[in-house]
């Protein structure tokens, strides 16, 4: 192996920054690492890491080999550093349903968390997509890492490193060297970085107590990851089963889809009283959802008329009567005539929910200049709604001859940058998808038809087909085809594509996110998300 070239051995080492916790080949060491309060191994009372192997144990995040021993001088391998940085942020194992790397099997003790850590892109797969979890870390894959856990981006393409054996480090790991040292997570000895040699369990103490001090220095307050909007609508669920869902995740704010426009002007209102009284328990809030079932005719005729008025007074009594926070405008297929009508509907029901104290929110899609979105006037509607939920999805609707995915992540990512140029990200929401296309494909490679599928749905397929999905670098998903009596093809929603485009909205600083829809997800779709909020909470 080549140790200048070998891609394997940079992205994959994604979980070098922490992995103290070093774990025996004995899975019951790795499943529960006890916090021992002031437990001494044996053999480290010579090392220069006692202090931090002792601090560590305390905490729980680091364990011995055995019974009263440490082996501070044994070399870590890539799953050991890997499962112990997912624990050191608190992260939750995922049993994922695709696995990112053909050498994790999922019967192995560390599959979860090498999936964990995978999905928040802290470690990457080569091209042939292995991970080599029994290799021993290196320290220059232990340093890109921890580069990619600090996302820094402060290195230069003319990076030089002052260590005297700079020559042996790698090219793909010289800046995350150079930004190692300068945030003091690895120092080197006697102006030595010793790339190419394999991290010990006593150096694994020292860089993840570092770690672990930078992680809470650069915290995010706890709060706001819990005042972030989190909205899942109710769909395809009875109460029940959407209440057993909001438990599952971290959706705060509920959708149900309680109230849809008449061509009379009445307001049909399926409003329930056993979700309202289970929200208040479990200090849920609703934004109930308000629909024209995609009704161009009938959504003109109101928007137009005295009817405007007269809908607007049902639905601020109806916020009234049922103590509701909010309201979700969701209109679908509006006539671009109907463009100011629109803009003054949000307007008059802004005015009228004010005085209520609730929320108003309105569901957009993006604006690619198309007859779809002729109606929204993007930016004074961001001006006067309290959120823009930016619908992140149906790249490739169903109906088109094209094959493709819902949401591509550089779709998703132009979707935002567009949106962003009239409405202010905080006050925005970006609703993403839990639900995928199943494409029937003609002997030309286009669609003769499609069904929406749910993520479990979704699986299942991979499963019985025994399909092997491919992950696409460029669009940050991946894709499987099967066929039964014609071919099909599937571009996966699953958590390491998920995760990506919800950290795009962490990052851009959004006001939150909103999930269409809760019924859909996989269960380890939630777990993922988690990890994600997590991880930002973490400050990294």
């Amino acid at each position: 192996m080549n140790s200048k070239r070998s891609r394997w051995l940079t992205r994959p080492t994604l979980a070098a920054a922490a992995a103290v916790m070093i774990f025996t080949a004995s899975a019951s060491y790795l499943a529960a690492p006890a916090a021992a309060s002031g437990v001494a191994f044996k053999d480290i009372l010579y090392s220069y890491a006692y202090q931090s192997i002792i601090s560590l144990h305390a905490k729980g995040i680091l364990t011995g080999t055995q019974p009263g021993y440490f082996s501070p001088k044994k070399a870590v391998t890539r799953a050991e550093w890997v499962t112990v940085l997912d624990r050191m942020f608190g992260l939750q194992p995922v049993q994922a349903a695709v696995a990112s790397y053909r050498d994790v099997s999922k019967q192995a003790w560390y599959y979860e968390w090498i999936e964990a850590a995978s999905q928040l892109d802290i470690v990457q797969g080569s091209t042939s997509a292995n991970f080599h979890p029994n290799s021993p870390i290196t320290r220059q894959e232990a340093a890109l890492m921890i580069a990619r856990l600090i996302r820094s981006s402060e290195g230069s393409e003319e990076a030089v490193s002052s260590f005297t054996d700079a020559d042996e480090i790698a090219d793909w790991a010289l800046e995350a060297v150079i930004t190692v040292n300068r945030y003091g997570f690895m120092k080197g000895e006697n102006n030595y970085f010793h790339p190419a040699s394999s991290l010990t369990r006593e150096e694994t103490a020292i860089i993840l107590e570092r770690l672990l001090t930078y992680s809470t220095q650069h915290a995010r307050p706890a709060a706001s990851s819990v005042t972030s909007i989190r909205l899942g609508w109710q769909y395809d669920q009875t109460v029940q089963q959407f209440e057993n869902t909001v438990l599952q995740s971290n959706i705060n704010t509920l959708s149900p889809r309680w109230f849809f426009l008449n061509k009379t002007g009445s307001l049909s209102d399926d409003t329930d009283s056993s979700l309202l009284a289970w929200s208040k328990q479990h200090h849920k809030k609703i934004w109930a959802m308000v629909g024209n079932r995609s009704n161009l005719t009938m959504t003109h005729q109101i928007l137009s008329s005295a009817l405007r008025s007269k809908t607007i007074s049902q639905l601020a009594n109806a916020v009234s009567t049922h103590g509701l926070n909010g309201l979700v405008i969701d209109f679908e297929n509006v006539d671009g005539q109907d463009r100011a009508n629109l803009t003054l509907f949000i307007q008059q029901l802004k005015a009228k929910l004010k005085s209520l104290n609730a929320v108003l929110a309105i569901c957009v899609s993006p604006d690619y200049g198309t007859d779809w979105t002729a109606a929204f006037d993007y930016k004074q509607l961001g001006a006067t709604a309290d959120y823009m939920i930016l619908m992140g999805y149906d790249e490739h609707w169903g109906g088109s001859s094209t094959p493709g995915s819902v949401s591509s992540l550089p779709w998703l990512r132009e979707s935002v940058r567009r949106l962003e140029q009239t409405t202010d990200p905080r006050k925005a929401i970006l609703a993403l998808p839990l639900f995928t296309r199943n494409w029937t494909l003609n002997a030309s490679g286009q669609s003769s038809a499609s069904s929406d599928i749910s993520l479990v749905e979704q699986n299942q397929l991979v499963s019985r087909f025994s399909s092997r999905p491919v992950w696409n670098e460029d669009i940050q998903q991946y894709s499987a085809t099967y066929k039964d009596t014609k071919l099909h093809k599937l571009w996966l929603e699953e958590g390491r594509s998920f995760t990506r485009k919800y950290r795009l909205g962490q990052d851009e600083g959004f006001a939150g996110f909103a999930y269409w829809y809760p019924g859909g997800a996989s269960p380890d779709l939630w777990s993922s998300i988690k990890n994600a909020d997590r991880f930002q909470q973490r400050g990294l």
